[in-house]
């Protein structure tokens, strides 16, 4: 996802002639602003993503980063070196300690289409569990983890029943499944490619009881699984921007300029 930079052109926003002194302290109390601006959008993001999404998960809500403006080798008052960045970045974390990083999954989010295919997805079609170019939607007797997604503890039973995770040590065995019939506990999973009476073409979990069985839907094949624009990134920094920029740079300046008054600065 592209970044967004955080720049300003002093002249043009306030309209006026800057004082010796003001031009003196201009790019101190310009990368100081733009460094103020880019932490509040950061900020006005994890704000919102409890509104926009629903129970986002937490990397969800530190998904916006940014990268200082400054000098390379230390913040000066007295004008930009040739390793300074007279702006602050603004950007959506792509990476990720373990699963897929927000650039990846928010992209469709903020631009709408055709949602990427989720990793246990691709491990089904490998299999041959879900036919080609079909995703996987949550079924009704799915149980959900707090953030309205099937659980991870599911997904990884249902992967090793099927013999599709990527470790073969870690699909059932038939050794496995006598053990846990023996116990009588968790139940059977099957997919369906076509439809058979009621049943939607899917992942169902066969549950047994004393005196018969019952079988709830995980997950429902589609043909689709698009997302319509919902969260502009772009156009909430902007809006971030006009408001709070010319805020902080007119605070920072004054501030650098009381600053050199207290030095003995001309």
């Amino acid at each position: 996802m592209s970044l967004i930079r955080i720049a300003v052109d002093a002249d043009n926003m306030l309209a006026r002639q800057f004082t010796e002194l003001e031009q003196k302290n201009l790019p101190f109390a310009v990368i100081q602003a733009c460094n103020a601006t880019a932490v509040e959008i950061r900020d006005v993001w994890a704000r919102n993503a409890d509104r926009v999404f629903d129970r986002p998960v937490p990397l969800t809500r530190r998904a916006v980063l940014y990268r200082k403006a400054g000098n390379l080798g230390g913040l000066q008052r007295d004008g930009f070196t040739s390793t300074s960045r007279n702006y602050a970045e603004v950007f959506i974390r792509d990476e990720a300690s373990n699963g897929t990083p927000p650039a990846k999954y928010l992209i469709r989010q903020v631009d709408g289409g055709t949602r990427r295919k989720k990793g246990f997805e691709i491990l089904l079609q490998q299999k041959g569990a879900m036919p080609a170019g079909m995703f996987a939607v949550a079924g009704e007797g799915a149980p959900l983890d707090r953030f309205g997604n099937v659980r991870a503890g599911q997904v990884s039973k249902i992967l090793s029943q099927m013999g599709a995770r990527q470790d073969p040590l870690q699909n059932q065995t038939d050794a496995s499944v006598k053990r846990r019939g023996r116990r009588k506990r968790g139940g059977d999973y099957f997919a369906l490619h076509q439809k058979r009476g009621r049943l939607l073409p899917g992942i169902y979990e066969r549950i047994g009881f004393a005196f018969g069985s019952a079988v709830r839907s995980i997950f429902i094949f589609t043909r689709g699984a698009s997302y319509k624009p919902r969260y502009n990134i772009f156009a909430l920094a902007q809006r971030a921007w006009d408001k709070l920029m010319p805020f902080h740079f007119n605070r920072e300046l004054a501030k650098a300029l009381e600053s050199s008054k207290y030095r003995g600065g001309r």
